[in-house]
């Protein structure tokens, strides 16, 4: 049977308890002017380790959500979910995947927020049994080098809200900015998320959660890679907050990680993680204090498919070497067999010796200079 309509009052407050569980914050008013405010949550553990901080870092699929400029910086194609399981039953979950083409990337998303079931009541406020509400987005991002140093890149994205039996959507995009300063390993990045059309429920609308982003990401050393971030962060309904983060990777395979989002909303503002990888496999975990409401734990599993730009150049690189090296064991035998024609008289037999040699590299000088030696002689004998 068809439950009877919330009032918008009701569809805000519940969201916005939705919201303030899953990240920390305080409860915001219920006239807030922005919908969809699952959009402002990140993805990947990685860079939720890390404070959020992570616009001038994006090198792996988490990109897509947090500068889609980054995705350049992928090798090869890479798949990529982030599972994070909060309070009261709700979660949170990202699927992403890129692919490399040329000097482009093409990438598809989803992320979907579901609270599972929640008490309806009408507008007398009678109950009418659990009713159920989920978000979701669907985004296509497109990634490209512009000049040297420079990537830029967008998403495209499509978002549904539901609750009971009311639906809402909207269209946005973001766009995202890498440069490589070429100066001791220092990059910086820029991000412009959700400019898009207003999300209506029932009677009344509010537009979606503008953000930007600006940050800097620093490699102390390349060899043994020690990355620092720094990322500033603009919502249109909240004033400006930071966000910091290291990682060191111990090992070749293993990484600690920690951050803080010094957000004057968020009271824990320090947050942990790991990671592994291991061929074509990459798990992260991170780590977010909640005292109030209980610790969080996100994971994340990232899929390497084929072989990096980087290894298939040192292939290229090693099959020209080695064919290089065949020719040049077949000149070396092609000017033994024509000097031996040559001392044997045989003039004829050397020049067409000297001739393959000439097929295989025309700038041999030794082949040149004995196959005139042979003509001279093949017409002094005549």
């Amino acid at each position: 049977m068809k439950n009877p309509k919330m009032t918008m009052k009701k569809i805000v407050t519940l969201s916005l308890i939705l919201i303030m569980f899953l990240i920390g914050q305080r409860y915001p008013s219920v006239a807030s002017t922005t919908g969809l405010d699952f959009l402002k949550i990140g993805v990947g553990a990685r860079p939720l380790a890390m404070g959020e901080a992570y616009v001038a870092l994006a090198d792996d699929i988490n990109a897509i959500y947090w500068n889609p400029a980054g995705l350049v910086q992928l090798e090869q194609p890479e798949g990529g979910f982030t599972y994070n399981r909060w309070f009261e039953d709700i979660g949170y979950h990202f699927f992403g995947y890129s692919h490399p083409i040329d000097d482009s990337v093409l990438a598809f998303s989803i992320y979907y927020l579901g609270g599972g079931d929640i008490d309806g009541s009408d507008d007398g406020g009678i109950p009418t049994g659990n009713v159920s509400a989920y978000d979701l987005a669907l985004a296509f991002s497109y990634s490209r080098k512009l000049i040297k140093g420079l990537s830029g890149g967008a998403n495209f994205k499509f978002i549904k809200e539901k609750l009971a039996d009311e639906v809402a959507n909207a269209l946005a995009f973001d766009l995202g900015a890498l440069y490589k300063t070429g100066v001791d390993n220092l990059d910086v990045g820029f991000n412009i998320q959700n400019i898009g059309t207003r999300i209506k429920f029932v009677r009344e609308s509010a537009r979606l959660p503008l953000n930007f982003r600006f940050g800097l990401a620093y490699k102390l050393f390349p060899t043994n890679p020690l990355t620092l971030t720094l990322d500033f962060n603009k919502l249109n309904d909240e004033t400006i907050y930071l966000g910091l983060g290291a990682e060191c990777w111990i090992t070749e395979y293993a990484a600690v990680r920690i951050g803080g989002k010094f957000d004057p909303d968020v009271k824990d503002k320090v947050r942990f993680g790991l990671g592994l990888k291991r061929k074509n496999l990459r798990l992260d975990y991170a780590y977010t204090p909640h005292t109030i409401l209980g610790d969080t734990h996100q994971f994340s599993i990232g899929l390497y498919f084929g072989e990096p730009e980087v290894e298939r150049g040192k292939e290229k690189v090693m099959i020209e070497k080695e064919e290089e090296a065949r020719i040049a064991s077949v000149i070396a035998t092609l000017h033994e067999e024509g000097i031996a024609y040559l001392e044997e008289k045989q003039y004829i037999r050397a020049i067409g010796k000297f001739s393959e040699i000439l097929l295989l590299d025309p700038e041999d000088k030794q082949a040149i200079s004995m196959m005139k030696e042979a003509n001279r002689l093949l017409l002094e004998e005549r």
